[in-house]
């Protein structure tokens, strides 16, 4: 298997052009989501990073700063992170990024158990989980070698190679990468391949960017590079789309323009679980984008539509009711 370059990221790195950082050969990114046990301690840049960086087409995988000082702490981090990545979907592993030295004096025995405790309690929501820790702390503080027989290990080992088998291997803090602003980790993806690359079933399949890209051109001649990157001609065609569907449904007369206004916005009907058609297909085209999972691209307003939508409410601060109105609406378009 090639190795991934990979960058992790965090409330430190903010603007970031996820479009060059690919271009500059990056094909991962490690978001932070947060630290400590509660969902006040959310990063402030994850949803930010989720978005932009799903956007332009690049895999993702996350991890949790630790401050617990027990296994019940872990627990509760844990609890704290799946409550903030909110239902997301990843690429690679939800990892506990062990490194405060006074928990390093808890002792080994502890310390392991804790970073089993938050692992555990991420596998049992479905995701795959591994720990984040450097060399220091796999030799002396945590049980390297029960951890990697359960859960994916990323070690930080600033050097010219890595001493331990892991899965991730960040290998500096000092790293330049355009798109960027500022110094970023840099990592090496060695063992884990993206659930993005794999080929399932048609009934089990991710809609991605470019099949909203390939519907858009298919149905309203968008003329769209299918690139899986969403910029402003694939909002503007989504917002075209949407005032066609409109139109056509409601008689509403509006200009096909591609701008999200007023007009637009007064425009937009109620549409719920239950419905289907192209109205629910541009829906689920502008949560895809906006860097969310869902099934197939179908134009059925089902389960997973609507909880798709309403994790979008929940993170954008709407009213978190699964109907996708005018407010839903205008925060995916803006």
């Amino acid at each position: 298997m090639s190795q991934i370059k990979a960058i992790d990221v965090s409330y430190c790195q903010s603007g970031v052009d996820y479009k060059k950082v690919k271009s500059a050969g990056i094909g991962a990114v490690l978001i932070r989501a947060g630290y400590g046990r509660e969902t006040y301690q959310k990063d402030s840049q994850f949803e930010t990073h989720f978005k932009n960086a799903t956007a332009a087409g690049l895999p993702t995988g996350v991890y949790w700063y630790s401050y617990a000082n027990s296994v019940e702490d872990a627990k509760r981090e844990a609890k704290a992170c799946l409550a903030c990545i909110n239902g997301k979907k990843f690429d690679y592993p939800i990892y506990y990024d062990m490194e405060e030295s006074w928990q390093a004096q808890l002792g080994k025995t502890l310390c392991t158990a804790m970073a089993k405790a938050f692992c555990e309690a991420i596998v049992a929501a479905g995701y795959k989980a591994g720990v984040y820790a450097n060399l220091n702390w796999f030799n002396n503080y945590l049980d390297y070698e029960s951890l990697k027989k359960s859960h994916s290990i990323w070690l930080a080992q600033w050097a010219s190679s890595c001493s331990k088998d892991c899965d991730i291997w960040q290998y500096s803090d000092n790293g330049k990468i355009s798109g960027i602003s500022g110094n970023v980790d840099l990592d090496l993806v060695i063992k884990l391949t993206s659930t993005s690359s794999t080929t399932s079933t048609t009934q089990n399949r991710n809609a991605t960017v470019k099949d909203v890209q390939t519907w858009l051109n298919n149905t309203y001649k968008s003329g769209l590079v299918v690139d899986g990157i969403y910029g402003a001609n694939t909002k503007a065609a989504l917002v075209k789309a949407l005032q066609t569907e409109l139109n056509k449904r409601y008689n509403t007369g509006l200009v096909v323009d591609g701008i999200y206004g007023s007009k637009t916005n007064a425009a937009v009907r109620n549409i719920a679980y239950g419905t289907s058609g192209n109205l629910v297909k541009v829906l689920q085209g502008l949560i895809i984008c906006n860097g969310y999972t869902l099934g197939l691209l179908d134009g059925i307003y089902g389960y997973q539509t609507i909880n798709a939508v309403r994790n979008y409410q929940s993170a954008h601060k709407l009213n978190v009711d699964g109907v996708a109105g005018k407010n839903t609406f205008a925060s995916l378009c803006k």
